[in-house]
């Protein structure tokens, strides 16, 4: 009798020891993949690391695809997301997320959607555009590859359903500017700094393309079409808890541009979470879920 009580006795502490010390519980956070799950693993994997290190837990990132995120959040797969700010006006909306930061790239903390046309295509204009085969990534999912130059073009008073002669999704944006550069499509919507990023690793030349509706703005260098909109943001989902979202904004607002994670990510770290309220009024302008109604 005697030994088993010891033995239960060393079982409940070293019970008590695994479920206490650092490193035991799995925190998940889900990071948006627009352009594959290889690439944002490659990105992401030293922030992983970073949030490991500072909470104390095993931080693992889970790549998702654009058409998976919305599905893992209600399955309720993962602690947090860095997403979109379409899916994260969806998210706060209908799923009760509390949204901690504003990531802040390299380019700063907004970002725009870019409209894309082959060189020589004469395609200069919103206008240009009437009649022309176009391709975005998923229909009122996507961001800058859809809702930003969508907005736009029905500020314009022009409906890329009803007046381009095709309107088709694809799944990466790598493959849009490529399809539009082999003359397989006409324009493409794409985030602004894909153009950029594909033509660092030699995959295009600026040159060949024609950004449609070409902006400026002292707020982002980078070629875009549409109005600046807040960046991706970090966001804790309902049942994730209250400790670990206030201990996880505490160490993603802590992150320095000179910080690997920040490195490898491309990032210069983030920042306290801008208002959503200029994607509220596109959602429902446009019509998306939730803001349909």
């Amino acid at each position: 009798m005697r030994h088993i009580k010891l033995f239960i006795s060393s079982f409940l502490l070293v019970l008590l020891l695994s479920t206490s010390i650092p490193g035991y519980a799995e925190i998940k956070i889900g990071v948006l993949a627009p352009r594959g799950k290889l690439k944002a693993i490659k990105r992401w994997q030293n922030f992983g690391i970073y949030m490991s290190e500072k909470l104390g837990d095993t931080v693992t990132i889970i790549p998702l695809p654009p058409v998976d995120v919305i599905s893992t959040i209600k399955s309720g797969e993962v602690d947090f997301i860095l997403t979109n700010p379409v899916h994260t006006a969806q998210i706060v909306k209908m799923h009760n997320g509390k949204t901690l930061a504003t990531l802040n790239k390299s380019a700063g903390p907004f970002f725009a959607g870019v409209i894309i046309s082959k060189k020589g295509s004469g395609i200069e204009q919103a206008e240009d555009l009437s009649g022309k085969s176009v391709m975005s990534l998923k229909f009122k999912t996507a961001a800058g590859a859809y809702t930003f130059q969508t907005y736009h073009l029905h500020v314009k008073g022009i409906n890329p359903h009803k007046d381009f002669s095709s309107m088709r999704s694809g799944k990466k944006q790598d493959d849009l500017v490529l399809a539009v550069k082999a003359g397989v499509i006409d324009a493409a919507f794409i985030r602004s700094g894909i153009l950029e990023s594909m033509s660092r690793e030699n995959k295009i030349k600026m040159d060949e393309f024609i950004i449609v509706d070409k902006q400026k703005s002292d707020k982002l260098k980078l070629a875009h079409s549409t109005r600046l909109y807040p960046e991706w943001y970090l966001t804790a989902l309902e049942n994730t808890d209250s400790e670990i979202s206030d201990r996880t904004k505490k160490f993603v607002l802590a992150l320095t541009p000179q910080h690997p994670a920040a490195i490898s990510a491309r990032i210069n770290g983030f920042v306290e979470p801008i208002s959503l309220n200029e994607i509220v009024v596109a959602l429902t302008a446009l019509k998306i879920k939730p803001f349909d109604q």
